[in-house]
């Protein structure tokens, strides 16, 4: 019986990969900013996730699940890679483009630190609530909490100083 269940969280994994695939690449490019480390991190953990089906305890949580097997894979890929690029020094625009980054805003939110950049598309991307963000990220649900208050207000402070000229 054990196969039957594995047999249905291996398509469970597999459709819900399917139906989110760009939210995956998304999700690894605020690790790499670059879209094709960024391709190689979602493939390896959609493989990742298929081999560990078997270890998916709950269904209803395959999001938070994969989500988390996405951040580990990219932090893995980077340390293995050593391509470790500072925020702050990001300046090619061209690097990545998509219809995620189409305003002004979204250029803002690209320049957040990553540990709030992470928070930021998880939670209104992706509308995780901040539970399921702390399980993927790692950290302690009163540390997403105050990252996402941080981000915010530097995001308002931002955004306000665009619009307030």
């Amino acid at each position: 019986m054990g196969s039957l269940k594995s047999m249905s969280d291996r398509k469970l994994i597999e459709d819900f990969i399917k139906n989110n695939i760009n939210s995956a690449y998304r999700f690894a490019f605020t690790y790499t900013k670059n879209q094709q480390d960024a391709e190689d991190v979602v493939s390896e953990s959609i493989i990742k996730a298929i081999n560990a089906s078997g270890n998916l305890k709950d269904s209803a949580k395959v999001k938070t699940w994969f989500f988390r097997i996405v951040s580990n894979t990219a932090i893995s890929y980077i340390n293995r890679n050593k391509k470790v690029i500072p925020f702050d020094e990001i300046t090619d625009d061209e690097t990545y483009l998509d219809s995620y980054n189409f305003s002004s805003l979204n250029d803002v939110i690209e320049k957040l630190p990553k540990e709030y950049l992470e928070i930021i598309i998880l939670r209104y991307f992706e509308d995780m609530k901040l539970k399921d963000i702390s399980e993927v990220i790692g950290v302690n649900e009163n540390t997403v909490k105050t990252r996402l208050y941080k981000a915010l207000k530097i995001l308002k402070k931002e955004v306000g100083d665009e619009y307030e000229e």
